[in-house]
């Protein structure tokens, strides 16, 4: 990874984001656009730094309006987080490649999910382009390797560690016909190797990035506790190296407020009421989210600022993104709304 023996530069690369943060939407725009048509989203991004994604996407014709509105915003969203790494150096390269690269976590679970074959869109999904790997592979996986015993092969074919680590993948989906166990051997896969990378870098930022894995571990081990238990694996269901919670208190404990007590998280899940699986698990997410987002004020002459801004800038495009669904089915303001994290006004600058 070029640039990644340099000393870190931090202070520069902080200084950039934090002036690029200003340029991230605020709550009202929101709130305007979900009241709105998809015609008037059309309007809003051709003005907005999507703009020329947005016009590449007119320049090539084709496609439906809200395709093309999906697409330039994956382009733009993708822009936005690898523009801003372009300038990182060393350890903050590194740090920030830690980030980008759940870009290649989502697209893998994506591949796998629609890999057992049948019908697919002939046109690729709107990958999370910010990926390490660029779009071209998982376009060449989408089109081309309907089958997991295809997908291995061509993962076989690329020389670098997140193509190794989907290919074993799809083997463990081939061999076994179990999406779960091909999800979890991804995501052990991908949590193992960073884990590998930033062993030994033991000060403040490297503690920080160790936590910030250890937190997404927990978010995956907390997505395996809320299933029935008859649809889990027992012990081998949950992966190793959470920050929060324990094997132990995973495997014994069936209480989400017991769980959560003591874990070192401050989401306080009694007070959630009564829940479906899925709004409680959702409800953790947008926690996870908000402890990135309180990062980007924190420290800043360190990893902190970047974790920040990658989670408004992700939250931003996924959050145009539902919007242009909803849009496109006429759900109500209110109701569309309700599905947004929308950001405080404070969250910038």
């Amino acid at each position: 990874m070029k640039f990644i023996d340099e000393s870190p530069n931090y202070e520069y690369l902080n200084a950039v984001v934090r002036a690029r943060g200003t340029r991230l939407l605020g709550r009202e725009v929101f709130i305007r656009l979900a009241s709105g048509s998809l015609e008037d989203m059309e309007l809003f991004l051709l003005e907005s730094l999507y703009g020329s994604r947005y016009r590449e996407q007119l320049a090539t014709g084709g496609g439906s309006l809200l395709g093309r509105i999906e697409n330039a915003l994956a382009g733009g969203a993708a822009d936005i987080l690898q523009e801003t790494a372009s300038l990182a150096r060393g350890e903050s390269l590194l740090f920030f490649s830690v980030i980008l690269s759940q870009g290649d976590l989502h697209n893998g679970r994506i591949l796998l999910r629609a890999s057992p074959g049948g019908i697919r869109p002939k046109n690729s999904p709107a990958w999370h382009r910010y990926s390490l790997a660029a779009s071209s592979f998982y376009d060449d996986l989408w089109k081309k390797c309907s089958t997991p015993a295809e997908g291995a092969v061509r993962c076989h074919e690329e020389n670098f560690d997140f193509a190794r680590i989907l290919g074993e993948s799809y083997r463990v989906l081939h061999e076994t016909g179990d999406l779960f166990r091909a999800e979890r051997a991804l995501y052990s896969g991908w949590f193992a190797w960073w884990r590998e990378r930033i062993r030994g870098r033991n000060n403040e930022n490297g503690r920080r990035m160790a936590e910030y894995l250890g937190r997404l571990t927990d978010l995956w081990n907390f997505s395996i506790w809320l299933r029935p238990r008859e649809a889990a694996y027992g012990e081998r269901a949950f992966l190793p190296g959470g920050w929060g919670f324990s094997r132990e208190a995973l495997e014994s404990l069936e209480d989400p407020e017991k769980l959560f007590s003591g874990s070192g998280w401050s989401f306080a899940a009694g007070k959630q009421g009564k829940l479906s699986r899925s709004d409680l698990f959702r409800s953790f997410q947008r926690h996870f989210y908000e402890w990135q987002k309180s990062l980007y004020r924190k420290n800043l002459l360190g990893i902190d600022v970047s974790i920040g801004y990658a989670a408004l800038a992700v939250q931003e495009w996924k959050n145009l993104s539902m919007l242009a669904v909803g849009l496109s089915l006429r759900m109500p303001a209110a109701e569309l709304e309700r599905h947004l994290f929308l950001p405080e006004e404070e969250d910038h600058g």
